[in-house]
């Protein structure tokens, strides 16, 4: 597929796109023009992570291809809606009711959020919830009240009836911050979207960074009694792959039950590229015994 050149309205300025419609998504498209913010976690749509707004409609963004986008639409990312100067206020909510733990997801919610927000400026907690369910926000940390709050809170703000210093901590007398629900530091950057996790440092690595992929046996239990390395050595792009011989040491883990576990485990393949890692990974043979 060739080449396109394709016009879109990004956080309010008109930017001309270059992409191959049937393969880039959209998701591939707004992080090659560094809006990080929008993170892929599954690359299949189940994980809300990249969520974004086009038209105002909340969007998984990871299997949009850009075919499917049309020309001139507006598309809405985390990194439009608010600064650190001047948060939206779903971002101070998220910020205030512990709503932001790891915060991978955070950017994907907060979107979601203000496309709910646009359609039903008063909702319940029940609508907050099926809103979240059926668009496919799934968070692993929080337990989803925190992020149930930040949207009840909010939304009050963007009604009129609280305003913004209403749902921003304010530390108590004496400044005694200790035991106090003052937001992580941390907080900030994830619900800007600056915050950059792996794949986000990986796109700004410089040219010839090698990439590693660990690779794990495919069964559970089994003890590894030889490993066959040479058909990943010989793939394209791969420069060599590190199995447990390689680590000095005793290679003693120790297991959260406390129970010492030991012996050459799987390996890890460096390889030229991302996708040369992740086609690599697939690839090595084992001798195991039950």
């Amino acid at each position: 597929m060739s080449i396109q050149r394709i016009v879109l309205n990004i956080n309010g300025v008109d930017r001309e796109i270059l992409c191959e419609p049937e393969k880039d998504s959209l998701a591939d498209v707004v992080r090659r023009l560094g809006l990080t913010g929008t993170k892929v976690g599954c690359g299949t749509g189940h994980c809300g992570a990249c969520s974004l707004l086009i038209d105002g409609e909340v969007t998984r963004s990871c299997v949009k291809k850009m075919k499917q986008v049309k020309a001139d639409a507006k598309v809405e990312t985390i990194e439009g809606i608010g600064s650190a100067e001047r948060l939206h206020p779903l971002q101070r909510a998220f910020m205030t009711y512990a709503s932001v733990q790891c915060g991978f997801c955070s950017p994907g919610f907060i979107m979601s959020a203000k496309g709910l927000l646009m359609r039903n400026p008063d909702p319940t907690r029940e609508e907050v919830r099926e809103w979240f369910t059926r668009h496919g926000n799934v968070c692993r940390c929080t337990g989803y009240k925190p992020i149930v709050d930040a949207v009840m809170e909010a939304a009050a703000v963007m009604r009129g009836e609280k305003a913004m210093e209403d749902i921003t901590f304010t530390p108590p007398e004496g400044g005694r911050l200790y035991g106090s629900d003052f937001p992580k530091p941390t907080a900030l950057s994830r619900v800007l979207g600056t915050c950059d996790f792996g794949a986000d440092i990986s796109g700004k690595m410089p040219e010839g960074t090698l990439h590693l992929a660990v690779v794990l046996a495919k069964r559970e239990h089994a003890r590894i009694r030889a490993l066959d390395t040479a058909e990943a050595q010989a793939m394209p792009g791969v420069v060599n792959v590190v199995t447990a011989k390689d680590v000095k040491g005793t290679n003693r883990l120790v297991a959260p039950q406390g129970a010492g576990r030991c012996g050459a485990g799987p390996g890890g393949i460096r390889a030229a590229s991302r996708r040369h890692d992740l086609h690599g990974s697939r690839c090595g043979r084992g001798v195991l015994d039950p």
